[in-house]
């Protein structure tokens, strides 16, 4: 499962890709069911998914505001019982304004309008690790992790 933004996404896509070039003739599944998108050989028994999380910690909708919750990950129980999971996430941790998608931000008890963007990426991948290390069984998952993605300005 890929868990994460575009970059999550881009990956999944390629990988379905390169599996269904090398298996042409055998049939697959591709479906979105709320918001994870499933690629499955039914032949060899393999679905590979992708969800949507661009930040890996919860935005909550509370009193007509959303909420960047620096402390939590609700969505994590979606993300147990895989072979594989591969997680990404950065780019959106720095949009500002129109285009940010919460309102304020939570860090433990203290909800503020907002605060430096690094140290709030920071705890929040901290929140990730501390799921990962509580939440998952090396022996039975790999776990890889893909932060800041190449600039291609210049």
């Amino acid at each position: 499962m890929f868990v994460g933004d575009s970059l999550g996404l881009n990956q999944w896509q390629s990988l379905t890709c390169l599996l269904h070039t090398a298996t042409p003739q055998d049939p697959y599944i591709s479906q979105r069911v709320a918001a994870i998108s499933t690629f499955s050989f039914p032949t060899y028994g393999v679905s590979i998914m992708f969800l949507r999380n661009a930040f890996l910690v919860d935005i909550v909708n509370e009193k007509d505001r959303r909420v960047l919750k620096l402390n939590s990950i609700g969505n994590g129980r979606i993300w147990k019982g895989y072979d594989v999971l591969i997680f990404d996430t950065w780019h959106w941790w720095l949009l500002t304004g129109r285009k940010q998608p919460w309102d304020y931000v939570q860090d433990n008890n203290i909800t503020r309008k907002d605060m430096n963007r690094t140290v709030a990426y920071k705890k929040a991948l901290r929140t990730w690790a501390r799921w990962v290390n509580l939440n998952v069984d090396p022996a039975k998952t790999k776990v890889f992790f893909q932060g800041v993605s190449p600039d291609h300005v210049e």
